[in-house]
């Protein structure tokens, strides 16, 4: 397809562009990106495709829904989430993307973006050209492979959303498994699995979990009260693991002080 013309929105950094050079081999992520698995002389073509490496105020928006397809994204820093709205309002909260991690898949078979990507807080975001990356993975077949993985992994967590959200799962089933996802991706970047900090406010949290804002409250509350969690501010500490993993499992469990299985 040809590249339109419309590409990244309100860019908060003039230096940004391609000139910036964004640098695949030095980054501490590449083991979760595109560049995972490959030779140093394919690194250094995927490089050269990479456009921008641009920074993005908290509230920007990278991309918004039913602009032309035109690129796949990465976090460097900071956290994205991707939405869909109608008549302007946003309606649902379909991802929230970290560091080293790809959006922008929902706009390769529509040829058109299907959501919004605003984001959450100051981020560094790199843009990947769909039709480059494409002509790319025929000469260099490890980074087809790859990102084949990162495609299917997309959608595989996108499945696993829909479904919890679908089945009669309850608040705080849905708190556990996303605080319990959050601390495996903070492990997956080489950082801590127990200690974090929230990427998103508790209203958008709460959107994207398919619970009211109160519930979140009262439910991220109960799981403080009940020693499975220690919170400060957007800051949280799982102090125990599998009384949170059993809480996912059967929330009636709780008790206080103390959790499950006190």
């Amino acid at each position: 397809m040809n590249k339109p013309e419309t590409t990244l929105l309100a860019c908060t950094d003039p230096s940004c562009g391609p000139q910036q050079g964004a640098r695949c081999d030095a980054c501490r992520l590449r083991s979760l990106c595109l560049p995972a698995g490959l030779q140093p002389d394919e690194v250094a073509v995927l490089e050269g495709i990479i456009e921008y490496q641009c920074k993005f105020a908290a509230g920007a928006h990278i991309y918004k829904q039913d602009q032309p397809f035109a690129s796949l994204y990465a976090v460097l820093s900071g956290a994205v989430k991707t939405y869909q709205s109608q008549g302007g309002e946003e309606t649902s909260i379909t991802g929230i993307h970290l560091p080293g991690e790809l959006f922008g898949f929902s706009g390769i078979n529509e040829a058109h973006y299907l959501t919004s990507a605003m984001a959450l807080q100051e981020s560094y975001v790199c843009e990947i050209p769909f039709d480059e990356l494409e002509s790319l993975c025929r000469t260099v077949p490890g980074l087809q492979s790859q990102l084949l993985h990162l495609m299917s992994h997309r959608i595989n967590d996108y499945q696993q959303h829909l479904s919890q959200l679908s089945a009669n799962t309850t608040a705080t089933s849905r708190i556990a498994a996303f605080l319990l996802g959050l601390g495996h991706r903070s492990q997956r970047r080489g950082e801590s699995s127990s200690e974090f900090r929230l990427p998103a406010t508790g209203r958008d949290i709460s959107n994207y979990l398919g619970i009211r804002l109160e519930t979140f409250s009262r439910n991220l509350s109960e799981l403080v009260r009940s020693g499975l969690i220690a919170k400060d501010k957007r800051y949280i500490t799982i102090l125990d693991h599998a009384g949170l993993r059993e809480a996912l499992r059967d929330p009636s469990g709780l008790q206080q002080p103390g959790g499950i299985g006190s």
